[in-house]
């Protein structure tokens, strides 16, 4: 009953929060966001655009929407993405519409954007909804560095440039709302699982 007052209460007013999670990748995020998904009802997860290379066990429409440049750069040109960015030669970018869709279900939305997509978010802001923003990582570039080697998708090269771009990235963890540590996957559940309960608190006391 009270989850359900709670989607309610969202459509009431029209707005929703939106939880973006950013990192370096390797990081864990999808692993910890699908987990809180489990465990939290009214969330729902916005996929992005990207125009690199469909990995093996990707599926397209449930870890990205893979499209050519062309259509990306479409998309960018009719304002139907809220941030878009280049990471290592590829396009990423988050659906406006499907970010609208969530809310006027009366969900909130969760997102897994690269560090200088929210960057760019938190320079632009966005006037229709809240946005909390979360920089989960691993304690060490070390740590990360075993976990890109265990995920074997990158050639030695390809892992060396996202560990310089990891390394870029953690210098701005003082910019984000909150910060998750993923050395044990239980615990990062729990913290991002709190971050999401507190701020719906907090939004809907204040509406």
């Amino acid at each position: 009953m009270l989850n359900e007052s709670i989607i309610e209460h969202r459509r009431g007013v029209g707005g929703g929060v939106a939880f973006i999670v950013c990192g370096p990748s390797g990081a864990g995020k999808n692993s910890v966001i699908e987990r809180v998904m489990e465990a939290l009802p009214g969330l729902s997860y916005s996929v992005s655009f990207t125009t690199r290379p469909r990995r093996s066990d990707e599926v397209d429409g449930r870890d990205y929407h893979f499209i050519t440049d062309e259509q990306f750069n479409d998309l960018v040109e009719n304002d139907e993405v809220v941030e878009h960015v280049t990471y290592l030669g590829h396009q990423y970018g988050t659906s406006r519409a499907q970010i609208k869709s969530v809310f006027a279900d009366g969900k909130d939305v969760i997102l897994n954007i690269d560090v200088n997509g929210a960057k760019k978010l938190m320079e632009r802001g966005l006037s229709d909804f809240s946005i909390v923003y979360i920089f989960l990582t691993p304690s060490s570039l070390e740590i990360l560095g075993t976990r890109l080697r265990e995920r074997g998708t990158e050639t030695e090269k390809q892992m060396e440039a996202r560990l310089i771009v990891a390394a870029e990235e953690m210098k701005s963890m003082p910019l984000f709302d909150y910060l998750v540590i993923n050395d044990d996957l239980n615990t990062a559940v729990a913290e991002l699982q709190s971050i999401v309960v507190s701020e719906r608190c907090r939004v809907i006391s204040r509406k």
